[in-house]
């Protein structure tokens, strides 16, 4: 199922049910790119018009559903607590965005900046990024968006890098959700000898190059990692299962 690149949703795990407000959120939001201006205020519902995007946000008096937050928290190798700071939440925000202005990382680093508001116009624990499915601490978050470019991309704030380990001892394998509703074909790799967190780092770099180099990706194409390592794109179907085609990345 190709997912909807012109809807953008997160939901924000907040401790007490607290609307951020709109008129506040809207001054943040205004730039040199475009205004943005409250078109529906309700004591549960903002809806601003930020140029030629819609921002809606809604307060949900309950926690997130426990089924979309367990398995995202329980994988957040990146934020150890996630589980036990999470079960604090007592409400969440409802956010969304329309925007269907050309490239997917320019909506991308809009929608961050959108949270990135939120989540600091009222006291937040952490996030729920939809496209990726993944949860971050509010904090974490916030630090990241405010440097964030179209140079730095906040890459882990968008993508789940996920590692499991394989079957075999001391090997590694990695897959990636969320790369494709940036417009790109989701990366893994079978195996791979050595640490996750450096894994992760290959597969980070590959991602940013990906999204940012404006080439065409070539099936075979060859990048030069760190230390002089070298790595071979491979397009082909998912390790998964899922018939989706995917790049493999393979090491020499």
């Amino acid at each position: 199922m190709t997912p909807n690149k012109s809807t953008w949703l997160a939901l924000i795990a907040l401790p007490h049910a607290t609307l951020p407000d709109p008129q506040q959120v809207a001054n943040e939001l205004s730039d040199s790119d475009a205004s943005a201006t409250v078109s529906l205020q309700t004591a549960q519902l903002a809806t601003i018009a930020w140029g030629d995007r819609v921002v809606a946000y809604t307060l949900v008096p309950r926690p997130i559903p426990a089924d979309r937050l367990a398995g995202p928290a329980a994988c957040a190798w990146y934020w150890p607590s996630a589980e036990a700071e999470l079960a604090r939440h007592t409400a969440h925000l409802l956010v969304t965005m329309v925007d269907e202005s050309p490239g997917l990382v320019g909506r991308a680093l809009r929608f961050t900046r959108l949270a990135q508001i939120l989540m600091q116009s009222t006291t937040s624990i952490g996030i729920l990024w939809g496209k990726s499915h993944a949860v971050h601490p509010a904090e974490a978050f916030c630090s990241v968006a405010e440097t964030m470019s179209t140079e730095d991309l906040p890459l882990h704030l968008w993508i789940d890098f996920r590692c499991e380990p394989t079957d075999t001892p001391g090997f590694t394998r990695l897959f990636t959700t969320g790369m494709n509703a940036l417009g790109q074909p989701e990366i893994e790799v079978r195996q791979f000898m050595g640490e996750p967190p450096t894994l992760i780092g290959h597969a980070y770099n590959v991602a940013h190059y990906m999204l940012t180099s404006g080439k065409t990706l070539r099936d075979g194409e060859v990048l030069g990692l760190a230390d002089d390592l070298r790595v071979t794109l491979v397009v082909g179907e998912s390790m998964l299962g899922d018939e989706q085609e995917v790049v493999e990345m393979v090491f020499d």
